[in-house]
């Protein structure tokens, strides 16, 4: 396999289709949207950023004391916290984006997660990282089902999945239809998004043991996000939120004001994801056994 120190299709019935960009792409229908987007590697591994984000902190200390073969779903260019748990493989749509994660991964393939390449039982650790929310509800759970196939019997499994919140922001989105679509869940290719609660049911159905099942990120959001979403025919909908709009684009204007603002939401983060209701999560991070 090219780029990678190991051929799937030794493990595999897939037929590799060639390569692309130095990147094994085995046999599947697959669409450019993500080809390119996040392409660096992510070199962080338990850096003081890490320790701030809270999905960032939920992967530190479920892989702490984690060992074994790991599998990367939708990786982008890679995360180097990943391979602290010990040789990673790395899957995804861009083959542009792949190319960086073989810089810190032992193996990538473009495939598609519904039909991964890999033979039963290959992974000690699954993990994926805001993910599963791009996957259209119909084949969600022929994904879940491929990750519990290559997943190890005593192996483990961790993710942040973006889900849809039931909090008085995103209903507010969402009764803009046309703007929820161009706005929100367009641009980044979101549109799998499905409760918290519907998100669990889908990995409870498919026999994982749940050890932890986390909602989080209630309604609060981080400060660029704020205009990255709403900086648009959405702020003329509601004068408060052109206001909180304004405020985040000046607060971002300057790289010490948008930290010190992040730091601070971060805190308050802790606490509103402990006592707002858990269906206004706009993710979910969960640890599954098999």
């Amino acid at each position: 396999m090219e780029g990678s120190s190991k051929d799937p299709e030794q493990t595999s019935t897939y037929l590799k289709r060639g390569v692309r960009h130095g990147v094994t792409v085995f046999d599947m229908e697959r669409p450019d949207f993500y080809e390119g987007m996040w392409p660096e590697p992510d070199m962080s591994a338990g850096s003081i950023r890490n320790w701030l984000i809270r999905k960032q902190r939920f992967f530190i200390n479920g892989l702490d004391g984690k060992r074994g073969s790991v599998l990367d779903l939708g990786c982008g260019g890679g995360w180097k916290l990943f391979t602290t748990a010990g040789p990673v493989t790395g899957v995804d749509l861009s083959s542009l984006s792949l190319r960086g994660a073989s810089s810190i991964y032992v193996n990538v393939a473009v495939a598609d997660l519904a039909r991964l390449p890999f033979a039963s039982n290959s992974f000690d650790i699954i993990v994926s990282s805001d993910v599963i929310g791009h996957i259209p509800p119909e084949h969600k759970d022929s994904v879940i089902r491929e990750i519990s196939r290559v997943l190890k019997p005593d192996g483990c499994c961790l993710h942040y999945i973006e889900t849809e919140g039931d909090d008085p922001l995103t209903r507010f989105a969402k009764g803009y239809p046309e703007l929820y679509q161009r706005y929100i869940i367009g641009p980044e290719g979101h549109e799998g998004l499905e409760s918290p609660a519907a998100t669990t049911a889908r990995f409870r159905r498919a026999g994982f043991k749940p050890i932890e099942e986390l909602s989080a990120y209630k309604m609060l959001m981080y400060v660029h996000r704020v205009a990255q979403l709403y900086d648009n025919e959405y702020k003329r909908q509601s004068r408060l939120l052109r206001l909180v709009v304004a405020l985040s684009k000046l607060v971002s204007r300057f790289s010490v004001t948008e930290t010190l603002a992040n730091v601070m939401l971060a805190v308050a983060l802790e606490v509103t994801d402990r006592v707002l209701p858990d269906s206004w999560g706009s993710g979910v991070m969960l640890k599954y056994g098999k």
